[in-house]
């Protein structure tokens, strides 16, 4: 009995052992550098981004794509943060608060881009105004960007969802990329919303 509970945790450990292989070729192949799936904090932020500014210091990319990868990556991790779902227990409401949100983070890279992936759930009725904010960023040029800046520093009222339209503004402004986005429905009042974010390499000037 006791030699078949060893053999079943060995079986188990050399399983667990396949998947991590499996998933580091995955990695590979997709060119990822950093996944995290989990809570989002101020301290994941912090973490996230020294790993990948340590990384990309080794690789010797120019200090602009370093500058400009760093400035998308702490956006839209924040952004996950601003728009997720908040009716969890353990969300609070904000960074300062100790604000944890779960999230999935992706940053990878080929010889022509930096990408970044986010991934968080969110209540159905957001999917609408989101889309909206997506949609008119990706329509404007440099002159409607810099404008509707303004405009919604005038105001005061940054975004229809929680304060994550000022940061899809700026990260347009330095990356000159569309947004690429999906809602994929979890259940009538919530879904998942996906998002990724293209930074070239080559020296461009901020959108």
């Amino acid at each position: 009995m006791r030699k078949n509970r060893n053999r079943s945790k060995q079986a188990t450990q050399l399983n667990h052992l396949k998947n991590i292989i499996a998933f580091q070729d995955l990695m590979q192949e997709s060119a990822a550098n950093i996944v995290y799936l989990g809570k989002v904090t101020q301290s994941t932020i912090d973490g996230i981004t020294d790993m990948m500014e340590e990384s990309m210091i080794e690789r010797q990319e120019s200090k602009q794509t370093t500058k400009r990868v760093y400035h998308v990556m702490i956006e839209a991790l924040q952004n996950i943060c601003k728009h997720a779902d908040s009716t969890a227990d353990y969300a609070s409401n904000s960074l300062e608060q100790g604000l944890a949100k779960d999230g999935i983070f992706l940053i990878g890279h080929n010889e022509d881009e930096y990408y970044v992936t986010t991934g968080n759930q969110i209540s159905t009725e957001n999917t609408i105004r989101l889309r909206d904010t997506l949609d008119k960023i990706n329509a404007l040029d440099k002159d409607g960007l810099r404008e509707m800046h303004k405009q919604a520093m005038a105001e005061g009222s940054i975004s229809d969802v929680g304060g994550a339209g000022l940061g899809f503004i700026d990260i347009k402004k330095k990356t000159g990329t569309e947004y690429e986005y999906y809602f994929d429905p979890v259940s009538a009042e919530h879904c998942y919303f996906i998002l990724t974010i293209r930074i070239l390499k080559e020296s461009v000037k901020d959108f």
